[in-house]
């Protein structure tokens, strides 16, 4: 279970995909970030930004339903760039944001099962 100091709860990933699928969500991506996925992906720079970003080339494009463009369905939900997801996927749920806005922190709170309030 891992804690982040000042967050109200701990966080265990449930593999739920609820995170990756929250409606009115977008993921930034540093160009550096881009790069790493386009490498894992097999893909050149401009073919992944083509493919894969809006065309301020600083967002990933949604998926299916608001999703993700990466975010694959199973029985277990998976991310298909786990290994280079941007940085602000492997921040989650310990945004700083999730503390200073109380409705992004209920959604947060009621939407990933991996989330679980500290007592006191």
């Amino acid at each position: 279970m891992e804690r982040q100091a000042g967050f109200p709860f701990a966080f265990a990933c449930r593999r739920s995909g609820n995170c990756c699928a929250i409606p009115g969500g977008f993921v930034r991506v540093t160009a550096a970030e881009a790069t790493a996925i386009a490498a894992h992906l097999a893909l050149s720079p401009a073919a992944f930004a083509s493919r894969y970003l809006q065309p301020d080339g600083q967002r990933l494009k949604e998926g299916l339903g608001h999703r993700c463009v990466f975010l694959q369905d199973g029985a277990e939900a998976g991310c298909a760039i786990y290994a280079v997801r941007p940085a602000k996927c492997r921040a989650w749920p310990f945004w700083p944001e999730v503390l200073t806005d109380p409705g992004l922190r209920r959604l947060v709170e009621r939407t990933c099962p991996g989330v679980v309030p500290l007592d006191g």
